[in-house]
């Protein structure tokens, strides 16, 4: 659980942009600009690394973000430990050791569907909430 809460606040980063990047395909000739996104990120830019990114870019990491909750939730459902964060890793460093470890150069575990807005979490919803 502790890997959903983590990439959780994602969503309020994606929420902005989903009815535009919702409506694009999946484009793996942008996994390499997504991957340089996620470091840009992980750098200690944050949000603020992606503000320029183009849609497309957007669209990739929404995917991977996506599948990455599913995986995780898959695994908390089934009782697997997905990873390990340790325990002297301050907390507001979660986020980035999960989009390393699952979003980083991400070969996605499930077959690209078109991004449902329904189905995003809508603002205010806990980490508890399931995606299905």
């Amino acid at each position: 659980m502790e890997v959903i809460e983590a990439l959780w606040p994602l969503n309020d980063v994606f929420r902005p942009l989903m009815p535009e990047i919702s409506t694009l395909p999946y484009a793996p000739d942008l996994e390499a600009e997504a991957d340089q996104a996620i470091e840009n990120f992980i750098r200690g830019d944050g949000e603020t690394a992606w503000e320029n990114l183009p849609l497309g870019v957007w669209r990739v990491l929404a995917e991977r973000h996506t599948q990455s909750l599913v995986v995780a939730s898959a695994n908390e459902a089934a009782g697997n430990p997905l990873m390990t964060i340790p325990e002297d890793l301050p907390e507001y460093a979660w986020l980035c050791a999960a989009m390393l470890y699952l979003m980083y150069q991400m070969k996605l575990p499930y077959p690209v569907k078109p991004l449902s807005l329904d189905k995003f979490p809508p603002p205010g919803a806990s980490a508890s909430h399931r995606l299905h």
